[in-house]
């Protein structure tokens, strides 16, 4: 018994000095470790113009500027950039840039710093917003004509081609793809989404009709004379509201202020701007039309349709709805102006809202 006490203590001795062991050989490499683990080192050069999320009118003339954290440094030169795009290479601390070549929204600047040393360092960057540099023109409307509309039309997105008007609808259970007669407000075709849908823009691409839906990121391609789905196309951007198509690519909202370019056979993302007046950012753009070069778009929850130039986000014009749809009209459902469309042959515009009695062509007329 004693024999198996002393073996016991033994082998208890040897397993604490080999647990001890191997927590210290586990310590020092945790602290070697710690030791190699690169630290991240202060920048030499800092940006202090812009100042990060300054505000300026588009065309303004910004001076671009670094400064040395120590006064001891030098630099070689510096590479600007703005959005990931290269802009100028310098080889002092400032630099004068004309913005008039952007567009209006958000942009990165950022700048490369080449030490004589032949290192170099990326600073931290500074955002900019830039804005419309005048006021938008203020229009009014006159109404050339009224026709009838579907209340039950929860109204979504709104097309015209070949004297018929084709009509989105929206609401989940309620969502669907319409061909109506203009003068009568009459259905003439009809296909229904399934429940889960929520429909939303709607564009003609030659001779597809290509419809959003709002949260499902999918979007269906229809053959316009009988509406036989042709296909169904998966996109990235996370909520479908409106679309409309310029003849090159689609443009699609989604409730924010940005406007998304698409590739109109696989609604890949082309290219993306933010819409500004000369106060800021335009946010819920929603149904979209492109008439002569402008985009018109609705803004949801307003009596306002914007005339947007697309190369550059500008609202160009603001078009004062309100008053539209008489009070004597409007019902318990009736919900905001939303649907533009347009005649190119005969120049002839349309308006409608959700659940709307009428559907009206207008003329615009500037205040």
């Amino acid at each position: 018994m004693r024999f198996f006490i002393l073996l016991s203590g033994l082998y208890c001795t040897l397993l604490t000095a080999c647990s001890s062991c191997n927590r210290g050989e586990t310590g020092a490499k945790a602290n070697q470790t710690e030791d190699q683990r690169p630290r991240r080192q202060r920048a030499k050069f800092v940006i202090v113009s812009p100042k990060n999320n300054e505000t300026l009118s588009l065309g303004a003339k910004l001076t671009l500027t670094v400064k040395a954290r120590d006064n001891a440094q030098t630099i070689d030169s510096l590479r600007w950039f703005v959005d990931g795009r290269s802009l100028a290479t310098t080889n002092s601390e400032n630099f004068t840039w004309n913005t008039a070549d952007q567009t209006v929204g958000t942009h990165r600047i950022e700048a490369i710093a080449y030490y004589p040393s032949g290192q170099r360092e990326t600073l931290l960057p500074a955002n900019i917003l830039l804005l419309a540099p005048h006021p938008p023109k203020q229009y009014a409307y006159r109404i050339i004509r009224e026709f009838p509309h579907d209340t039950k039309a929860y109204t979504q997105g709104l097309v015209f081609d070949d004297g018929y008007l084709y009509e989105s609808t929206g609401l989940k259970g309620e969502s669907s793809l319409r061909k109506v007669n203009l003068q009568t407000g009459e259905t003439i075709l009809r296909v229904d989404l399934a429940e889960k849908y929520f429909g939303e823009g709607l564009a003609l691409v030659d001779d597809k009709l290509i419809q959003l839906t709002w949260q499902n990121q999918v979007a269906f391609v229809y053959q316009k004379s009988d509406f036989t789905v042709l296909d169904q196309i998966n996109y990235n951007i996370k909520e479908g509201w409106g679309l409309t198509y310029d003849g090159t690519h689609l443009l699609m909202t989604d409730g924010t202020a940005t406007l998304y370019f698409l590739d109109k056979d696989y609604l890949t993302e082309v290219r993306r701007l933010e819409v500004c007046d000369h106060k800021g950012k335009m946010d819920q753009l929603n149904e979209l039309e492109y008439i002569s070069g402008e985009l018109w778009a609705n803004v949801y929850n307003s009596d306002f349709i914007l005339r947007i130039d697309p190369k550059t986000g500008i609202v160009k014009g603001r078009i004062d709805m309100s008053g539209l749809l008489k009070k004597s009209d409007q019902k318990y459902d009736t919900n905001v102006l939303n649907g533009i469309a347009y005649d190119e042959k005969n120049g002839k515009i349309y308006v409608t809202g959700k659940n709307w009695p009428k559907l009206f062509e207008i003329q615009v007329v500037e205040k």
